[in-house]
């Protein structure tokens, strides 16, 4: 190990000084470099950007059926039960999921709004307080049109015609909270289970107009018309649109835009990893190349080293080390280069941009691109130390 730490000082001391030799190699690393990081930051930023679009509007995740049909208890559990599903809730009959809304029981007009099932966990509500009991969540919409805010009292109105006589379900309900606009952009209104299940049976004739105290829980037996839910992930959005459409059930999702999206991922990484293969590939080559020559220039001083009792392995820790310091220096030069280069492209003003950035080189990438820049550095200086190993004592006395 002496030897090897001898010859790694030599390598550094040689570096030094052949200033002028060793600035070239480092530009010409950083020169490689530099591009590829900015454009790897290029693809995450694009990439995220896009990601971000869709992961900020919770219903990017959110897949719903189309056509009226019977869902029963156990179809629910199956969907619950599967990993990709983060969120799932009953939808009742599209023309029974409409109702009035009212800022006050003496207010004069009233607002239609959609009715929605919500719970604990729903997405579009997300760190919001969920209603329960006798109690409604508002759409941005709807709060504006009325009024309201979290803490007021909405009256809810619910007219059906019964024995050719007209009939109001009217409830006071406690406004818990108003979701964002990117939760739902149109007039709605986000209620209990048992409380849209009464709105659906009162239009139905089954409810009576007196409503109790407590409204009991939704009987297990019952089938509903439809379902909401949400994916765990974007890339779950797909899957679970898929196996919905094999059952034989019609459903609107983002499938087709989050395909899109991971299809473009995976697009740019290929288009990245090539070229970062054949630009990394080929200036490797050259500095092995550029390696190999300097120990064949150096042959007469190497030798006499191994005269002077140099191990062949002390002797090939020469190249080595000279191409593991250069590389590093390389590599921290492109780094400052492609950061900089990050910052500017940043400030120009982008429509995909809406995250604020469009390049995103993460300290990862920049560790990563070091370590494998400094990695395929010493196995191109092999050939050199392989070369550099060889040489014998005798020939420094032979061009003496």
């Amino acid at each position: 190990m002496p030897g090897v730490r001898l010859a790694a000082g030599l390598a550094l001391a040689d570096a030094r000084a052949e200033a002028r030799l060793t600035l070239t190699t480092v530009l010409g690393i950083a020169a490689v470099l530099a591009p590829l990081i900015v454009l790897f930051g290029l693809k995450a930023g694009v990439i995220d950007a896009l990601r971000a679009t869709l992961i900020e509007n919770p219903r990017a995740r959110e897949i719903v059926n189309l056509a009226n049909r019977s869902f029963d208890a156990a179809f629910f559990a199956r969907l619950a039960a599967r990993p990709e599903v983060a969120f799932v809730i009953p939808r009742t009959r599209t023309l029974a999921a409409q109702g009035a809304f009212a800022a006050s029981a003496a207010a004069d007009t009233a607002v239609r709004a959609e009715l929605l099932a919500t719970a604990p966990g729903d997405p579009l509500l997300a760190g919001l307080s969920v209603p329960e009991g006798r109690a409604v969540a508002l759409s941005a919409s709807l709060a504006d049109r009325l009024g309201a805010r979290a803490g007021d009292t909405v009256r809810f109105r619910i007219e059906r015609v019964l024995g050719g006589a007209r009939e109001t379900l009217a409830l006071d309900l406690a406004v818990t909270a108003v979701a964002p606009p990117a939760s739902f952009g149109r007039d709605a209104a986000f209620l209990p289970l048992p409380l849209l299940l009464l709105a659906e049976d009162f239009q139905d004739g089954t409810a009576p107009r007196e409503v109790p105290e407590t409204i009991p829980p939704p009987d297990p037996a019952r089938v509903y018309a439809g379902f909401r839910l949400h994916a765990r992930a974007l890339e779950d959005v797909v899957a679970l649109d898929h196996a919905l459409r094999r059952e034989g059930v019609e459903v609107a999702s983002r499938a087709e835009d989050v395909a899109g999206l991971l299809a473009l991922d995976r697009n740019l990484t290929v288009l990245f990893v090539t070229i970062a293969a054949l630009g990394g590939a080929g200036y490797l080559v050259s500095l092995g190349v550029g390696l190999y020559a300097n120990v064949e220039r150096k042959r007469r001083d190497l030798s006499l080293l191994r005269l002077m009792g140099l191990s062949a392995r002390g002797l090939t820790a020469f190249p080595v080390t000279q191409a593991a310091v250069l590389a590093f220096a390389g590599a921290v030069l492109a780094a400052a280069l492609a950061l900089g280069v990050q910052a500017g492209v940043n400030r120009l003003s982008f429509a995909v941009a809406e995250t604020g950035r469009i390049a995103a080189i993460m300290p990862v990438h920049l560790v990563t691109a070091t370590g494998l820049t400094v990695l395929g550095a010493v196995l191109a200086a092999a050939f050199a130390a392989r070369r550099a190993a060889a040489i014998e004592p005798a020939e420094g006395l032979r061009d003496a």
